[in-house]
């Protein structure tokens, strides 16, 4: 049996950005064995992205406050499928 060790998709972040690269490293070694905590994970990891964001681009401005669901479907956080 052949077994390929893969580096994470997000090696290549600086490590000014080590938090982010932790949460979104956990989001992806989740993705096989429990996609839900990989679902988690990967918020977790865009809320971060997110913040960074508009904590140092100042020509941005937050449209609605500091969580994603806004953008995930409306104020229920209901994420729509689109068929």
């Amino acid at each position: 049996m052949l077994i390929v060790l893969m580096s994470s998709n997000f090696a290549l972040l600086p490590p000014a950005f080590q938090d982010l690269e932790d949460a979104a490293c956990k989001a992806e070694s989740h993705i096989m064995g429990d996609p839900r905590a990989a679902c988690f994970h990967a918020r977790f990891a865009l809320e971060a992205a997110v913040q960074w964001l508009y904590r140092y681009d100042t020509s941005l401005r937050r449209p609605y406050g500091f969580q994603v669901r806004p953008f995930a479907g409306g104020a229920g956080g209901a994420v729509r499928v689109l068929r």
